[in-house]
């Protein structure tokens, strides 16, 4: 369930309908991925909402994480920046960093580069999309900043202790206009965008992400952690169309 709740698996349950965001036929197989993509909707609106005191013009971002979210966030951002950059830790040859090159933006292995040196090894930026719930990278994300650059954070760490420079952190938000917001539990407008993002989306990289769907006879398979398994679905009956 969602935050511990149950019920999320009933056969049958009902809904207001103004409550309900329509899929179009083309687009159903993919449902599942509107409400990942809606997170990084949401993640946009706020890092503009948070600089609307000017005008500002992105044009590099970074997203931290190569798993399923971050991936379809290096996807949804196509549109948004210039340069797109994806931080991970898997070595070559990956799946995922297939898909990151393929869809023309640029892996950084964390092993080799720290977010600290992403700065100097690439460049600034304006930009940084957290999706790892590594706790240092909300502090490590200022210092890849650029002047008036906004990072998103989407993880959600238990507690974790670690020391921090405060004092350098403090100077960077207010000597370089630099901002941190925290997302999450998308709006109704951010899975209507979610929708008209998905079906902007290549068929080809959709078929690359997901890379199993399961039905429920063989639901354990969803949950295989290997080096292949990007996103996975558990699918409780075929869709039929209405």
């Amino acid at each position: 369930g969602i935050v511990g709740a149950h019920g999320f698996m009933a056969e049958y349950f009902t809904s207001p309908a103004e409550f309900l965001v329509e899929i179009p036929p083309a687009l159903a197989e993919w449902g599942f991925l509107v409400e990942p993509i809606s997170i990084a909707e949401k993640a946009i609106e706020h890092a503009y909402a948070s600089r609307s005191a000017f005008g500002w013009e992105p044009e590099s971002a970074l997203v931290l994480g190569n798993g399923s979210l971050g991936l379809l966030t290096v996807a949804t951002l196509d549109e948004e920046f210039d340069r797109i950059y994806c931080l991970g830790r898997r070595e070559r040859p990956d799946p995922t960093i297939d898909i990151i090159e393929s869809l023309g933006a640029t892996y950084v292995n964390s092993n080799d580069t720290a977010v600290p040196e992403v700065p100097e090894a690439y460049e600034p930026m304006d930009f940084v999309f957290e999706a790892t719930g590594y706790a240092p990278h909300a502090f490590e994300t200022i210092e890849a900043l650029a002047p008036n650059g906004v990072g998103a954070l989407l993880g959600v760490p238990g507690d974790w202790e670690f020391e921090v420079d405060g004092g350098r952190l403090h100077r960077e938000f207010v000597l370089h206009n630099k901002a941190l917001v925290g997302s999450v539990n998308s709006g109704y407008g951010h899975f209507e965008s979610a929708v008209e993002s998905l079906a902007a989306l290549p068929e080809a990289f959709l078929g690359d992400l997901v890379t199993g769907i399961h039905g429920l006879d063989d639901f354990e398979a969803a949950f295989a952690d290997d080096d292949t398994t990007i996103k996975t679905a558990v699918e409780f009956g075929a869709y039929e169309e209405r």
